[in-house]
């Protein structure tokens, strides 16, 4: 929805999962020192972001893209409280500060919200302009790519072959086990920024990548490896993860996104709901002030 502004709302906040009695045991997708990161508290958080900054980590490569920044806020959460900063009196009023914030941002939004952008609403504007909502045909891709610079184009070749040889041994082990061991090579051997997540390039359209490389990635099958694709950047073996047809995004994955966006059309009436919220909550509320104690 390119024409369409996003409210200007940034809250900040962490969400705990809650438990899952299910017969499986809970995926983990990480541990940090000990402390357990499941696969249902990762898709909590990725879904509580802004759609914005969400549409950013998918350009980067995604939940593992966002997995390793996590990773990396919680490693410095974590020397924090071991280090006994979260005790200091300054700091606890700055997270009560916060968590009160926080819980006024979200009740506005989300209560109050509900009252002024209704699903009626949101549905009705869906449909008036679908065709924001046109999605391009694209591919959920990854490569490991060995660059020619400092090196000669023999060398990145000899390497890349040698990539490419030692992952051919799981070409017949399913797409799961490939794309496994495609992800792992990648982290180990392509020199680009998306190796350390696993050479993912997430979802990209026509027009977006070098022409060689869209074009063997076009014209692949999901869950396959290519052979070895030379570009202006050097080597590529890519792996297709996923192909979307061109076609309308379901109002269920931009239902919170055009709902942002008409708060947004609508702030004065958002704004106005809660002074008469608030109006009607000191009528029938205890008050009291001690302006002399006010200094």
């Amino acid at each position: 929805m390119n024409r369409i502004p996003m409210i200007a709302l940034f809250l900040v906040g962490s969400m705990t999962a809650a438990a899952q009695e299910t017969a499986a045991p809970e995926k983990i997708v990480a541990t940090i020192n000990g402390e357990v990161i499941t696969q249902t508290r990762l898709d909590t958080l990725y879904r509580s972001m802004q759609p914005q900054m969400r549409a950013q980590y998918e350009k980067a490569g995604g939940k593992m893209a966002y997995l390793d920044n996590y990773i990396a806020k919680r490693l410095m959460i974590q020397e924090a409280i071991k280090s006994g900063f979260d005790k200091k009196p300054e700091v606890q009023s700055a997270m009560e500060a916060a968590r009160e914030s926080a819980l006024f941002d979200r009740y506005v939004r989300d209560y109050i919200g509900s009252q002024v952008v209704t699903e009626n609403d949101i549905a009705k504007f869906y449909q008036e302009n679908k065709a924001d909502f046109a999605t391009p045909e694209q591919v959920k891709v990854r490569h490991i790519v060995s660059s020619t610079s400092g090196k000669s184009k023999e060398q990145a070749m000899a390497k890349v072959q040698q990539v490419a040889a030692g992952l051919h041994a799981y070409r017949r082990e399913g797409s799961r086990i490939l794309l496994s061991r495609f992800s792992e090579a990648a982290r180990q051997s392509s020199e680009d920024g998306v190796a350390s997540a696993g050479g993912d390039l997430g979802w990209v359209a026509r027009g977006a990548l070098d022409p060689k490389f869209e074009a063997a990635a076009f014209s692949m099958h999901a869950g396959v490896m290519s052979g070895i694709i030379e570009t202006s950047f050097g080597y590529h073996l890519i792996f297709v993860e996923e192909k979307r047809a061109a076609g309308t995004k379901p109002l269920d994955e931009v239902r919170q996104e055009i709902r942002e966006y008409l708060l947004s059309q609508r702030s004065a009436d958002v704004l106005e709901t809660v002074k008469r919220l608030t109006n009607e909550l000191r009528a029938s509320s205890k008050v009291a002030i001690y302006r002399e104690n006010v200094k």
